[in-house]
Protein backbone atom coordinates (compact mmCIF):
# COMPACT_ATOMS: atom_id res chain seq x y z
CA UNK A 1 0.00 0.00 0.00
CA UNK A 2 1.39 3.31 -1.28
CA UNK A 3 2.48 5.67 1.50
CA UNK A 4 -0.51 8.29 1.15
CA UNK A 5 -2.72 6.06 1.71
CA UNK A 6 -1.33 4.94 4.83
CA UNK A 7 -1.00 8.59 5.76
CA UNK A 8 -4.49 9.26 4.43
CA UNK A 9 -5.96 5.71 6.55
CA UNK A 10 -3.57 6.70 9.76
CA UNK A 11 -4.70 10.19 10.46
CA UNK A 12 -8.60 8.71 10.11
CA UNK A 13 -7.55 6.24 12.93
CA UNK A 14 -5.86 9.17 14.58
CA UNK A 15 -8.82 11.58 14.14
CA UNK A 16 -11.27 9.06 15.41
CA UNK A 17 -9.29 8.38 18.50
CA UNK A 18 -8.58 11.60 19.25
CA UNK A 19 -12.29 12.83 19.17
CA UNK A 20 -13.52 9.96 21.47
CA UNK A 21 -10.86 10.89 23.60
CA UNK A 22 -11.60 14.87 23.76
CA UNK A 23 -15.31 13.77 24.25
CA UNK A 24 -14.56 11.30 27.26
CA UNK A 25 -12.17 13.94 28.55
CA UNK A 26 -15.11 17.03 28.56
CA UNK A 27 -17.42 14.34 29.96
CA UNK A 28 -14.99 13.06 32.58
CA UNK A 29 -13.82 16.40 33.50
CA UNK A 30 -17.47 18.21 33.45
CA UNK A 31 -18.47 15.99 35.97
CA UNK A 32 -15.38 16.01 38.16
CA UNK A 33 -15.31 19.68 38.10
CA UNK A 34 -18.50 19.61 39.40
CA UNK A 35 -17.86 17.05 41.79
CA UNK A 36 -14.16 18.82 43.25
CA UNK A 37 -12.98 22.11 44.00
CA UNK A 38 -10.81 24.11 42.12
CA UNK A 39 -7.98 23.71 44.51
CA UNK A 40 -8.16 20.17 43.74
CA UNK A 41 -7.56 20.63 39.97
CA UNK A 42 -4.78 23.57 41.60
CA UNK A 43 -2.75 20.25 43.67
CA UNK A 44 -2.42 18.08 40.91
CA UNK A 45 -1.54 21.24 38.64
CA UNK A 46 0.90 22.07 40.89
CA UNK A 47 2.52 18.00 40.41
CA UNK A 48 2.86 18.20 37.14
CA UNK A 49 5.00 21.15 37.41
CA UNK A 50 7.55 18.70 38.44
CA UNK A 51 6.80 15.71 37.24
CA UNK A 52 6.25 17.18 33.55
CA UNK A 53 10.19 18.20 34.15
CA UNK A 54 11.13 14.46 34.96
CA UNK A 55 8.71 12.91 32.39
CA UNK A 56 11.85 15.04 30.05
CA UNK A 57 14.26 12.44 30.73
CA UNK A 58 11.60 9.58 30.58
CA UNK A 59 13.35 7.90 27.18
CA UNK A 60 15.78 9.97 26.52
CA UNK A 61 14.37 10.73 23.15
CA UNK A 62 14.98 7.72 22.13
CA UNK A 63 11.27 6.10 21.10
CA UNK A 64 11.19 9.22 18.79
CA UNK A 65 15.08 8.01 17.28
CA UNK A 66 13.64 4.86 16.50
CA UNK A 67 10.40 6.37 14.49
CA UNK A 68 12.74 8.74 12.60
CA UNK A 69 15.91 6.16 12.11
CA UNK A 70 14.87 4.13 8.58
CA UNK A 71 16.93 0.80 10.11
CA UNK A 72 17.06 -0.14 14.01
CA UNK A 73 18.67 -3.49 14.48
CA UNK A 74 16.98 -6.03 17.12
CA UNK A 75 19.82 -5.17 19.25
CA UNK A 76 19.57 -1.70 19.53
CA UNK A 77 15.96 -2.22 20.18
CA UNK A 78 16.22 -4.06 23.13
CA UNK A 79 19.18 -1.87 24.51
CA UNK A 80 16.74 0.74 24.28
CA UNK A 81 14.22 -0.97 26.10
CA UNK A 82 16.46 -2.06 29.41
CA UNK A 83 17.82 1.64 29.46
CA UNK A 84 14.44 2.46 29.59
CA UNK A 85 13.50 0.71 32.42
CA UNK A 86 16.30 1.58 34.19
CA UNK A 87 15.53 5.56 33.67
CA UNK A 88 11.96 4.68 34.75
CA UNK A 89 13.44 3.26 38.18
CA UNK A 90 15.46 6.04 38.64
CA UNK A 91 12.68 8.94 37.95
CA UNK A 92 10.24 7.14 40.10
CA UNK A 93 12.92 6.89 43.11
CA UNK A 94 14.23 10.60 42.06
CA UNK A 95 10.63 12.48 42.14
CA UNK A 96 9.41 10.51 45.46
CA UNK A 97 12.21 11.50 47.48
CA UNK A 98 11.63 14.86 46.38
CA UNK A 99 7.99 14.93 47.65
CA UNK A 100 8.75 16.60 50.51
CA UNK A 101 10.74 19.35 49.44
CA UNK A 102 7.83 19.98 46.20
CA UNK A 103 5.36 20.20 49.31
CA UNK A 104 7.19 22.81 50.96
CA UNK A 105 7.88 24.64 48.37
CA UNK A 106 4.19 25.26 47.37
CA UNK A 107 3.44 25.30 51.43
CA UNK A 108 0.95 22.51 51.04
CA UNK A 109 1.98 19.45 53.05
CA UNK A 110 -0.93 17.38 51.15
CA UNK A 111 1.91 17.09 48.25
CA UNK A 112 3.76 14.46 49.63
CA UNK A 113 1.87 11.45 49.15
CA UNK A 114 0.11 12.89 45.89
CA UNK A 115 3.84 13.57 44.86
CA UNK A 116 5.26 9.57 45.52
CA UNK A 117 1.84 8.18 44.10
CA UNK A 118 2.39 9.74 40.70
CA UNK A 119 6.06 8.86 40.81
CA UNK A 120 5.36 5.45 40.04
CA UNK A 121 4.04 6.24 36.67
CA UNK A 122 7.30 6.86 35.53
CA UNK A 123 8.62 3.08 36.32
CA UNK A 124 5.19 1.78 34.83
CA UNK A 125 5.59 3.77 31.55
CA UNK A 126 8.92 2.87 30.88
CA UNK A 127 8.02 -0.45 29.72
CA UNK A 128 6.23 -0.08 26.81
CA UNK A 129 8.29 3.04 25.04
CA UNK A 130 10.18 1.01 22.80
CA UNK A 131 6.73 -0.89 21.44
CA UNK A 132 5.15 2.72 21.43
CA UNK A 133 7.87 3.79 18.73
CA UNK A 134 7.45 0.15 16.88
CA UNK A 135 3.61 1.36 16.60
CA UNK A 136 4.12 4.75 15.14
CA UNK A 137 7.17 3.71 13.18
CA UNK A 138 5.16 0.96 11.26
CA UNK A 139 2.13 3.07 11.31
CA UNK A 140 0.09 1.39 13.09
CA UNK A 141 -2.68 3.85 14.35
CA UNK A 142 -5.49 1.42 14.88
CA UNK A 143 -3.62 0.02 17.57
CA UNK A 144 -2.34 3.10 19.44
CA UNK A 145 -6.57 4.61 18.82
CA UNK A 146 -7.74 1.71 20.57
CA UNK A 147 -4.78 1.75 23.40
CA UNK A 148 -5.67 5.28 23.93
CA UNK A 149 -9.36 5.28 24.07
CA UNK A 150 -9.25 2.15 26.46
CA UNK A 151 -6.94 3.56 28.88
CA UNK A 152 -9.75 7.02 29.01
CA UNK A 153 -12.44 4.98 29.33
CA UNK A 154 -11.46 2.56 32.18
CA UNK A 155 -9.96 4.75 34.01
CA UNK A 156 -12.13 7.71 33.59
CA UNK A 157 -15.01 6.54 35.37
CA UNK A 158 -13.40 5.02 37.99
CA UNK A 159 -12.02 8.45 39.17
CA UNK A 160 -15.68 9.78 38.87
CA UNK A 161 -16.33 7.12 40.79
CA UNK A 162 -14.38 8.18 43.66
CA UNK A 163 -14.89 11.46 43.37
CA UNK A 164 -18.53 10.79 44.17
CA UNK A 165 -17.42 8.57 47.14
CA UNK A 166 -15.25 11.40 48.49
CA UNK A 167 -11.74 10.55 47.93
CA UNK A 168 -11.45 14.65 46.63
CA UNK A 169 -8.11 14.94 44.88
CA UNK A 170 -7.11 11.32 44.76
CA UNK A 171 -9.43 10.56 42.52
CA UNK A 172 -7.27 12.74 40.11
CA UNK A 173 -4.02 11.27 41.23
CA UNK A 174 -5.50 7.30 40.69
CA UNK A 175 -6.81 8.13 37.15
CA UNK A 176 -3.00 9.72 36.03
CA UNK A 177 -2.29 6.27 37.22
CA UNK A 178 -4.74 3.94 36.26
CA UNK A 179 -4.14 5.22 32.53
CA UNK A 180 -0.87 5.20 32.68
CA UNK A 181 -0.67 1.45 33.64
CA UNK A 182 -3.97 0.64 31.36
CA UNK A 183 -1.74 2.05 28.19
CA UNK A 184 1.14 0.19 28.92
CA UNK A 185 -0.73 -3.16 29.14
CA UNK A 186 -2.71 -2.54 25.51
CA UNK A 187 0.77 -1.29 23.82
CA UNK A 188 2.66 -4.17 25.05
CA UNK A 189 -0.27 -6.64 23.81
CA UNK A 190 -0.32 -4.86 20.50
CA UNK A 191 3.00 -4.49 19.78
CA UNK A 192 3.77 -8.03 20.10
CA UNK A 193 7.90 -7.81 20.41
CA UNK A 194 9.48 -8.99 23.22
CA UNK A 195 12.81 -7.77 24.35
CA UNK A 196 16.57 -9.45 24.46
CA UNK A 197 18.32 -10.03 27.73
CA UNK A 198 21.20 -7.72 26.25
CA UNK A 199 22.52 -4.38 26.85
CA UNK A 200 25.16 -2.14 24.38
CA UNK A 201 25.64 1.20 23.61
CA UNK A 202 27.58 0.31 20.69
CA UNK A 203 24.37 -0.66 19.23
CA UNK A 204 22.60 2.45 19.81
CA UNK A 205 25.22 5.13 18.21
CA UNK A 206 22.32 5.89 15.53
CA UNK A 207 19.87 6.55 17.87
CA UNK A 208 21.70 8.57 21.00
CA UNK A 209 22.85 11.55 19.37
CA UNK A 210 19.50 12.27 17.86
CA UNK A 211 17.67 11.31 21.41
CA UNK A 212 20.41 13.64 23.26
CA UNK A 213 19.47 16.60 20.93
CA UNK A 214 15.55 16.22 21.57
CA UNK A 215 16.11 15.18 25.46
CA UNK A 216 18.25 18.82 25.60
CA UNK A 217 15.13 20.71 23.74
CA UNK A 218 12.95 18.75 26.13
CA UNK A 219 14.55 20.10 28.86
CA UNK A 220 14.42 23.80 27.81
CA UNK A 221 11.37 24.10 26.78
CA UNK A 222 9.71 22.39 29.78
CA UNK A 223 10.46 25.37 31.38
CA UNK A 224 8.52 27.82 28.50
CA UNK A 225 5.25 25.23 28.88
CA UNK A 226 5.48 24.96 32.79
CA UNK A 227 7.33 27.89 34.60
CA UNK A 228 3.76 29.84 34.32
CA UNK A 229 2.25 26.92 35.93
CA UNK A 230 5.04 27.07 38.81
CA UNK A 231 4.61 31.34 38.99
CA UNK A 232 1.13 31.09 39.20
CA UNK A 233 0.50 28.41 41.83
CA UNK A 234 3.86 29.74 44.04
CA UNK A 235 2.71 33.55 43.69
CA UNK A 236 -1.22 33.59 43.33
CA UNK A 237 -1.97 30.31 44.90
CA UNK A 238 -4.00 26.95 44.57
CA UNK A 239 -7.40 28.07 42.88
CA UNK A 240 -6.06 30.52 40.66
CA UNK A 241 -3.68 28.30 39.64
CA UNK A 242 -7.00 25.59 38.96
CA UNK A 243 -8.46 28.62 36.79
CA UNK A 244 -5.45 29.09 34.86
CA UNK A 245 -5.16 25.67 34.69
CA UNK A 246 -8.30 24.92 33.01
CA UNK A 247 -8.53 27.56 30.48
CA UNK A 248 -5.19 26.49 29.38
CA UNK A 249 -5.82 23.09 28.81
CA UNK A 250 -9.32 23.82 27.40
CA UNK A 251 -8.09 25.70 24.44
CA UNK A 252 -4.15 25.53 23.75
CA UNK A 253 -4.15 21.73 24.28
CA UNK A 254 -7.42 21.29 22.14
CA UNK A 255 -6.01 23.57 19.35
CA UNK A 256 -2.66 21.07 19.59
CA UNK A 257 -4.18 18.39 19.51
CA UNK A 258 -5.85 19.21 16.32
CA UNK A 259 -2.73 19.21 15.12
CA UNK A 260 -1.49 16.43 17.24
CA UNK A 261 -4.29 13.99 15.04
CA UNK A 262 -1.90 15.01 11.44
CA UNK A 263 1.16 15.07 14.12
CA UNK A 264 1.38 11.33 15.25
CA UNK A 265 0.82 10.43 11.24
CA UNK A 266 2.95 12.95 9.95
CA UNK A 267 6.27 12.54 11.81
CA UNK A 268 6.80 8.79 10.49
CA UNK A 269 5.51 9.88 6.78
CA UNK A 270 7.91 12.06 6.34
CA UNK A 271 10.57 10.72 7.57
CA UNK A 272 10.12 7.52 5.15
CA UNK A 273 10.34 10.73 2.49
CA UNK A 274 13.28 12.93 4.26
CA UNK A 275 15.38 12.84 1.53
CA UNK A 276 12.43 14.16 -1.31
CA UNK A 277 12.28 17.96 -0.05
CA UNK A 278 9.61 18.95 -2.72
CA UNK A 279 7.41 15.80 -1.77
CA UNK A 280 8.17 16.86 2.06
CA UNK A 281 7.26 20.59 1.24
CA UNK A 282 3.67 20.21 -0.70
CA UNK A 283 2.72 17.17 2.28
CA UNK A 284 3.49 19.60 5.13
CA UNK A 285 1.77 22.12 3.40
CA UNK A 286 -1.74 20.19 2.58
CA UNK A 287 -1.62 19.31 6.14
CA UNK A 288 -1.70 22.43 7.80
CA UNK A 289 -3.83 23.85 5.45
CA UNK A 290 -6.41 21.32 6.84
CA UNK A 291 -5.59 21.69 10.16
CA UNK A 292 -5.98 25.21 9.96
CA UNK A 293 -9.02 25.00 8.19
CA UNK A 294 -10.50 23.00 11.50
CA UNK A 295 -8.24 25.03 14.18
CA UNK A 296 -8.87 28.15 13.48
CA UNK A 297 -12.78 28.44 13.23
CA UNK A 298 -13.06 26.00 16.22
CA UNK A 299 -10.68 28.73 18.47
CA UNK A 300 -12.95 31.63 17.05
CA UNK A 301 -16.27 29.94 18.26
CA UNK A 302 -14.63 29.43 21.49
CA UNK A 303 -13.81 32.94 22.24
CA UNK A 304 -17.40 33.57 21.39
CA UNK A 305 -19.28 31.10 22.96
CA UNK A 306 -17.36 30.87 26.00
CA UNK A 307 -19.21 32.62 28.52
CA UNK A 308 -22.27 29.97 27.70
CA UNK A 309 -19.94 27.23 26.96
CA UNK A 310 -18.49 27.19 30.40
CA UNK A 311 -21.47 28.42 32.28
CA UNK A 312 -23.04 24.84 30.29
CA UNK A 313 -20.31 22.75 30.90
CA UNK A 314 -18.61 23.49 34.13
CA UNK A 315 -21.07 25.42 36.04
CA UNK A 316 -21.50 29.52 38.06
CA UNK A 317 -18.23 28.18 40.33
CA UNK A 318 -15.80 28.18 37.15
CA UNK A 319 -17.33 32.20 35.87
CA UNK A 320 -13.91 33.30 36.56
CA UNK A 321 -11.92 31.26 33.91
CA UNK A 322 -14.20 32.78 30.73
CA UNK A 323 -11.91 35.53 30.20
CA UNK A 324 -8.74 33.42 30.75
CA UNK A 325 -10.51 31.28 27.99
CA UNK A 326 -10.71 33.74 25.68
CA UNK A 327 -7.53 35.10 25.49
CA UNK A 328 -6.17 31.72 25.04
CA UNK A 329 -8.42 31.13 22.02
CA UNK A 330 -6.08 33.56 20.30
CA UNK A 331 -3.14 32.10 21.39
CA UNK A 332 -4.67 28.63 19.80
CA UNK A 333 -4.89 30.18 16.43
CA UNK A 334 -1.26 30.62 15.97
CA UNK A 335 -0.44 27.70 18.02
CA UNK A 336 -2.04 25.42 16.06
CA UNK A 337 0.16 26.43 12.95
CA UNK A 338 3.89 26.94 14.23
CA UNK A 339 3.91 23.67 16.59
CA UNK A 340 4.03 21.49 13.13
CA UNK A 341 7.29 22.78 12.95
CA UNK A 342 8.72 20.02 14.78
CA UNK A 343 7.48 17.67 12.01
CA UNK A 344 10.37 19.47 10.09
CA UNK A 345 13.34 19.40 12.69
CA UNK A 346 12.39 15.75 13.49
CA UNK A 347 12.06 14.55 10.08
CA UNK A 348 14.86 15.93 8.72
CA UNK A 349 17.22 14.55 11.81
CA UNK A 350 17.82 18.11 12.82
CA UNK A 351 16.67 18.01 16.50
CA UNK A 352 20.35 19.80 16.84
CA UNK A 353 18.61 22.67 15.43
CA UNK A 354 15.70 22.44 17.60
CA UNK A 355 17.67 22.64 20.80
CA UNK A 356 19.47 26.04 19.58
CA UNK A 357 16.54 27.75 19.12
CA UNK A 358 14.56 26.06 22.23
CA UNK A 359 17.04 28.12 24.40
CA UNK A 360 15.98 31.90 22.95
CA UNK A 361 12.40 30.91 22.30
CA UNK A 362 12.16 29.43 26.30
CA UNK A 363 14.07 32.51 27.34
CA UNK A 364 11.28 34.79 25.75
CA UNK A 365 8.42 33.02 27.29
CA UNK A 366 9.64 32.73 30.88
CA UNK A 367 10.55 36.81 30.63
CA UNK A 368 7.18 37.31 29.38
CA UNK A 369 5.72 34.88 32.01
CA UNK A 370 7.03 37.23 34.98
CA UNK A 371 6.30 40.45 33.40
CA UNK A 372 2.36 39.11 33.20
CA UNK A 373 2.45 38.38 36.82
CA UNK A 374 2.10 41.84 38.20
CA UNK A 375 -1.29 42.20 36.69
CA UNK A 376 -2.46 38.55 38.10
CA UNK A 377 -3.58 35.47 36.27
CA UNK A 378 -5.08 37.49 33.61
CA UNK A 379 -1.61 39.12 32.75
CA UNK A 380 0.05 35.57 32.18
CA UNK A 381 -2.25 34.58 29.53
CA UNK A 382 -1.54 38.16 27.82
CA UNK A 383 1.67 37.78 27.93
CA UNK A 384 1.59 34.15 27.43
CA UNK A 385 -0.42 34.81 23.97
CA UNK A 386 1.97 38.02 22.87
CA UNK A 387 5.32 36.63 23.49
CA UNK A 388 3.66 33.39 20.87
CA UNK A 389 2.60 35.26 18.08
CA UNK A 390 5.88 37.34 18.29
CA UNK A 391 8.01 34.19 18.37
CA UNK A 392 5.76 32.32 15.60
CA UNK A 393 7.70 34.29 12.36
CA UNK A 394 11.71 33.75 13.13
CA UNK A 395 10.64 30.11 13.96
CA UNK A 396 8.83 28.95 11.06
CA UNK A 397 11.51 31.01 9.02
CA UNK A 398 14.22 28.64 10.28
CA UNK A 399 12.81 25.64 10.02
CA UNK A 400 11.41 26.37 6.55
CA UNK A 401 14.89 26.53 5.68
CA UNK A 402 15.67 23.40 5.96
CA UNK A 403 13.20 22.45 3.43
CA UNK A 404 13.67 25.39 1.15
CA UNK A 405 9.83 26.59 1.64
CA UNK A 406 9.19 30.20 1.10
CA UNK A 407 7.35 31.97 4.02
CA UNK A 408 5.12 34.07 1.50
CA UNK A 409 4.29 31.20 -0.33
CA UNK A 410 3.39 29.48 2.97
CA UNK A 411 0.83 32.33 4.34
CA UNK A 412 -0.51 32.69 0.95
CA UNK A 413 -2.10 29.15 0.81
CA UNK A 414 -3.71 29.86 4.47
CA UNK A 415 -5.37 33.21 3.85
CA UNK A 416 -8.93 32.32 2.63
CA UNK A 417 -9.21 30.19 5.74
CA UNK A 418 -8.16 33.47 7.85
CA UNK A 419 -10.50 35.51 5.55
CA UNK A 420 -13.33 32.84 6.51
CA UNK A 421 -12.71 32.50 9.57
CA UNK A 422 -12.73 36.56 10.54
CA UNK A 423 -16.28 36.47 8.84
CA UNK A 424 -17.00 33.80 11.03
CA UNK A 425 -16.53 35.69 14.11
CA UNK A 426 -17.99 38.33 13.26
CA UNK A 427 -21.21 36.31 12.10
CA UNK A 428 -20.79 34.82 15.45
CA UNK A 429 -20.36 37.22 17.71
CA UNK A 430 -23.50 39.31 16.15
CA UNK A 431 -25.78 36.92 16.63
CA UNK A 432 -24.76 35.68 20.38
CA UNK A 433 -25.11 39.55 21.12
CA UNK A 434 -28.83 39.32 19.02
CA UNK A 435 -29.94 36.58 21.16
CA UNK A 436 -28.78 38.13 24.23
CA UNK A 437 -30.38 41.16 23.50
CA UNK A 438 -33.78 39.87 22.39
CA UNK A 439 -34.45 37.90 25.89
CA UNK A 440 -32.50 34.76 25.27
CA UNK A 441 -31.54 33.35 28.73
CA UNK A 442 -30.65 29.78 28.20
CA UNK A 443 -27.08 29.12 27.88
CA UNK A 444 -27.97 25.93 26.37
CA UNK A 445 -29.95 27.60 23.44
CA UNK A 446 -27.88 30.47 22.60
CA UNK A 447 -24.61 27.54 22.53
CA UNK A 448 -27.03 25.74 20.05
CA UNK A 449 -28.10 28.44 17.71
CA UNK A 450 -24.70 30.17 16.92
CA UNK A 451 -23.13 27.04 16.75
CA UNK A 452 -25.70 25.52 14.20
CA UNK A 453 -25.35 28.88 12.68
CA UNK A 454 -21.60 29.30 12.69
CA UNK A 455 -20.83 25.87 10.98
CA UNK A 456 -23.18 26.22 7.79
CA UNK A 457 -21.82 29.69 7.60
CA UNK A 458 -18.17 28.44 7.67
CA UNK A 459 -18.96 25.54 5.28
CA UNK A 460 -20.39 27.96 2.95
CA UNK A 461 -17.50 30.38 3.42
CA UNK A 462 -14.79 28.04 2.55
CA UNK A 463 -16.68 26.93 -0.38
CA UNK A 464 -17.08 29.61 -2.12
CA UNK A 465 -13.32 31.10 -1.32
CA UNK A 466 -11.17 28.18 -1.24
CA UNK A 467 -12.93 25.49 -3.47
CA UNK A 468 -9.87 23.14 -3.91
CA UNK A 469 -9.91 23.01 -0.66
CA UNK A 470 -13.23 22.16 0.36
CA UNK A 471 -13.23 19.67 -2.45
CA UNK A 472 -9.86 18.07 -1.37
CA UNK A 473 -11.44 17.31 2.16
CA UNK A 474 -14.73 15.78 0.70
CA UNK A 475 -12.01 13.54 -1.48
CA UNK A 476 -9.92 12.72 1.91
CA UNK A 477 -13.01 11.94 3.78
CA UNK A 478 -14.05 9.54 0.36
CA UNK A 479 -10.74 7.52 0.08
CA UNK A 480 -10.67 7.44 3.75
CA UNK A 481 -13.94 5.28 3.82
CA UNK A 482 -12.69 3.30 0.44
CA UNK A 483 -9.37 2.61 1.81
CA UNK A 484 -8.42 -0.97 2.81
CA UNK A 485 -7.73 -2.38 5.90
CA UNK A 486 -3.90 -1.68 7.07
CA UNK A 487 -3.88 -2.87 10.67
Amino acid sequence: MNLETRTVRGIGWSASSQIARLLMQILISAILARLLVPSDFGLIAMVTVFSSFVAIFSDFGLTSAIVQKKEVSDEALSSTFWINVGLGALLTIALAASAPLIAAFYSQPRLTPLVVFISTTFFIASFSNVQSGLLMKKMKFKALAVISICAIGISGPIAVLMAFFGYGVWSLAWYTVLSTSIMVVFTCIYARWVPHFLLGLRHMRGLLGFGANLTGFSFVNYFALNMDNLLVGRFLGASPLGFYNLAYSLLVFPASNISGVVSRVMFPALSIIQHNKQLVREAYITANRYIAAVSFPLMIWVLVTAPQLVRVIYGPKWIPVIPLIQIFALAGLEQSIAINVGWIFLSQGRTDVLFRLSIVTSSILVISFAVGLRWGVEGVVVAYTIASYLMAYPVLAIAFRLIDLKMNYFFAKLWSIVLATLILGIVAFLLRFSLEKLGVTQNVIILAIVTAVSLLSYLALIFVLDRELFTGAVGLLAQLRSAPKID
